[in-house]
C-alpha cells in the first residue's frame, strides 16, 4: 500500500469514527448535521455513510419536519440497533449477572449465573446460560458479535488476561480466550471500573465529556479516567486503583497486604464490618443510613468517616487529572444521604477554589445492569473500531 492510500485509509477511518460516535450521542442526525458536528467535509459524509449503509449499520428515516417542507426532503441517518448484539458478563464475588444488548446499549436480555470461582466451571455455565438467552430472545446467533467480561481486580486488556483478582483469588487467568472459546465469539476482559467508564462513554452520561473520571462505589472503590477521548489506562493497564490510596497509615489492614486503604475506610466490606463491631444489625447500605437519618450517632458517624475519607481521594484526582466531571455509580445503595453529603463536602473542602466552577460532581444510583452492560460495551466499543 503506497503512503498516499495509506493516508487515505486513515482518514476515512477518522471519518467513519467520527459519525459513529456522533450518530451513538444522538438517536437521528442529517448529513448536514453530520457535517457540522464532527468537522468532516460533506464529501467524506456521503463515502462513510454510504459505505455504512451498505454494511446495514444504519437506517435511512424521512425527517420528522419533511412534510412541513418544501423540496427535496431531508433524510436523517440512524445507527440500526438490531444491527449487532452483546454479551455482558460481570464476575463478582457476591453475584455473575449476564445480559445480552444490542448496538445502542440497551439490554434485552438479563441473567443471572450461579456464583462460581473456578474459571473452567464459569465458562461452562457461561456457555449453557448463553444458548438460554439466544432461545428466549429469539435473537439469531449470527447477529451476536462479541462478549465482553469485567471482573473486580487487575487486568490485562491486551493480553485478555485477569492478571490477579483477590476476592476471587485469580492469577494469571486468560479468561478472554477461555470465554471465547466457549461461547465461539471475540471475547474481551476489562477491570470493572473501566468498563463502566467505556459504558458511560458511548452509552451513558460522558457521551459528550472529553475528559472524566469515573469512580464506582461497590465493596471495594475502584475508579477509571478518560482523557483527550481515550481511556487512560497507565503502562501495565493498573491505573485507577484509588481504593488502594492510603488514607492511615495505622490504620485496618487490607486485603492488599497494606495498612489504612480508602477501601477499608470507604469500601462496602469496610462498612458492614464497622457496622457489626458497632453492633448495628443493617443488611446493606440503606439500612445504615436510614439508621443515621433517624439519629443514630455511630451510624452517622461510620458514615461521615468514608464519605470524608473518598471525599478527600477525590479531591486529589481533580487536582491531578482537572476532569470536567466525576462520575459516581453508587452500586451500594447509599441513595442521597449521610455519606454522598459527606462526600461532596470533603471534595469542595479540599480542592482549590479555580476547580469548583469547573468540576462537575454527579452521584447517581447503579442499575442492577450496570456491570454487565458495562461489559457488554467493551465488545460494542471493539466491534464498531474494527468494521
Amino acid at each position: 500500500m503506497s503512503v498516499e492510500e495509506r493516508s487515505l485509509k486513515l482518514q476515512f477511518r477518522s471519518a467513519r469514527n467520527a459519525v459513529i460516535a456522533a450518530l451513538l450521542r444522538n438517536e437521528g442526525l442529517s448529513r448536514s448535521e453530520l457535517s457540522a458536528i464532527t468537522g468532516v467535509s460533506p464529501a467524506a459524509i456521503t463515502e462513510v455513510t454510504q459505505a455504512l449503509l451498505r454494511r446495514d449499520l444504519l437506517i435511512e428515516l424521512p425527517s420528522p419536519i419533511a412534510g412541513r417542507q418544501r423540496g427535496r426532503p431531508t433524510m436523517q441517518l440512524q445507527l440500526l440497533a438490531s444491527h449487532a448484539y452483546f454479551v455482558g458478563i460481570s464476575v463478582g464475588e457476591s453475584d455473575m449477572p449476564m445480559v445480552i444488548t444490542d448496538l445502542r446499549g440497551r439490554v434485552i436480555e438479563h441473567h443471572s449465573l450461579p456464583i462460581c470461582r473456578m474459571p473452567a466451571e464459569l465458562v461452562g455455565i457461561a456457555r449453557k446460560a448463553f444458548n438460554e438467552i439466544l432461545r428466549t430472545s429469539k435473537i439469531p446467533r449470527s447477529r451476536v458479535q462479541g462478549a465482553g467480561i469485567t471482573v473486580a481486580g487487575i487486568v490485562n486488556a491486551a493480553e485478555g488476561v485477569c492478571r490477579y483478582s483477590a476476592g476471587l483469588n485469580w492469577k494469571d487467568v486468560p479468561l478472554a480466550q477461555l470465554m471465547a472459546k466457549a461461547l465461539r465469539l471475540p471475547a474481551w476482559i476489562d477491570n470493572d471500573a473501566n468498563a463502566v467508564a467505556i459504558g458511560e462513554k458511548f452509552f451513558g452520561r460522558a457521551r459528550d465529556l472529553e475528559h472524566f473520571s469515573c469512580v464506582v462505589l461497590g465493596r471495594t472503590i475502584g475508579s477509571a479516567h478518560f482523557m483527550h477521548d481515550m481511556l487512560y489506562r497507565g503502562h501495565d493497564d493498573s491505573a485507577g486503583e484509588i481504593g488502594h490510596i492510603t488514607l492511615d497509615p495505622k490504620g485496618t489492614l487490607c486485603r492488599c497486604g497494606r495498612n489504612g486503604c480508602l477501601d477499608t475506610v470507604s469500601g462496602g466490606y469496610a462498612l458492614r464490618d464497622a457496622a457489626k463491631t458497632a453492633r448495628l444489625t443493617i443488611r446493606n447500605m440503606r439500612d445504615l443510613e436510614d439508621l443515621a437519618l433517624h439519629g443514630n450517632a455511630p451510624a452517622a458517624r461510620l458514615l461521615r468517616a468514608a464519605g470524608n475519607g473518598l471525599g478527600q481521594v477525590v479531591a486529589s484526582l481533580v487536582h491531578l487529572n482537572n476532569p470536567q466531571c466525576i462520575l459516581f455509580a453508587d452500586m451500594e445503595g447509599f441513595g442521597n444521604g449521610v455519606f454522598r453529603t459527606a462526600t461532596r463536602q470533603a471534595i469542595e473542602n479540599n480542592i482549590l477554589a479555580r476547580f469548583l466552577g469547573s468540576t462537575q460532581i454527579v452521584f447517581s444510583d447503579a442499575e442492577p445492569v450496570l456491570l454487565p452492560r458495562s461489559a457488554a460495551s467493551i465488545a460494542a466499543f471493539e466491534y464498531l473500531n474494527s468494521i
